[in-house]
């Protein structure tokens, strides 16, 4: 699929800052979003050493570039930075997109949403529902504030340091109004009858590690792995086994950024057109 686009005078410039970048697969999604919707704009990838992250910025916006991602490590340090920061990237403590306008920087988080709005083809009505989730880290953060927005009754939080997770859940249940969260051990996780599990770890990108044993759940109705590479995780080669509905992170890639693509142009994202892209460059892997 082609992700050319026009570059001109009047180019819109908008990228990803990291360390490392190259691994990234946000030029291929948003280029091709823009060339979907006729857009003049371009995206880059911009390699940024944590030291540098302050005058990066400030030449980015110098540059009048309209808008970027934030990967590892800059999610939290980036926050310093911006002139408002939306409540859900507050809660969270970490932004991973930011638009400019006229040099005022906005930062938001993405990731919470698009966690959410990837779960629509297990069809879960999330209020009310009992949630396990693996790891502490900042992925879990991010789906933890999403799920307890969304009326989870109760989020057990397992990680394989505990004191990881004891710190998670006591920063975050002071914003959830609705929401029990607890850290538990995995046995105390395996006790439980769980409507969702979401794996947040990395565990599985390997093709052969699993972060937990489903059959030795007492109850399990839907797997979520974020892992998108390999498409199949182990975790999620045994939840098909056990005829378990299940997802990748593929959903939650593409969500992500189509939320991120509407709060830098205001328009709605070509769902259609950035998920080819996304499989495309996977299967090129």
């Amino acid at each position: 699929m082609s992700t050319a686009v026009r570059i001109s005078g009047k180019t819109k410039l908008y990228g990803v800052i990291g360390h490392p970048v190259t691994h990234t697969l946000s030029p291929q999604l948003h280029n091709t979003g823009f060339n979907a919707l006729g857009l003049e704009a371009a995206y880059l990838p911009f390699p940024v050493h944590p030291e540098q992250l302050q005058p990066a910025v400030r030449g980015l916006v110098a540059l009048g570039v309209c808008g970027f991602n934030l990967t590892v490590p800059h999610k939290s340090a980036i926050l310093p930075l911006l002139d408002e920061v939306s409540l859900i990237a507050q809660r969270i403590g970490a932004v991973n997109t930011v638009r400019s306008d006229d040099g005022k920087l906005l930062g938001t988080n993405t990731d919470a949403l698009g966690f959410l709005r990837s779960l629509a083809p297990l069809d879960l009505e999330l209020r009310g529902l009992r949630v396990g989730v693996l790891g502490a880290g900042g992925s879990a953060r991010a789906l933890l504030a999403g799920l307890s927005e969304s009326g989870a009754a109760r989020i057990f939080v397992c990680n394989r340091t505990p004191e990881r997770a004891e710190a998670l859940v006591s920063s975050l249940q002071q914003f959830a109004q609705e929401t029990e969260m607890v850290a538990v051990s995995l046995s105390e996780l395996e006790s439980q009858p769980l409507a969702l599990l979401v794996n947040t770890t990395t565990v599985g990108m390997d093709g052969v590690s699993v972060p937990a044993d489903l059959e030795r759940f007492r109850e399990i109705r839907n797997v979520v792995d974020i892992i998108y590479r390999p498409p199949q995780t182990p975790l999620l080669a045994q939840a098909q086994r056990l005829s378990i509905p299940h997802l990748n992170g593929l959903g939650m890639l593409l969500h992500q950024g189509m939320e991120a693509f509407s709060f830098w142009t205001g328009k709605l994202a070509p769902e259609a057109e950035m998920r080819a892209a996304l499989n495309s460059a996977l299967q090129a892997d």
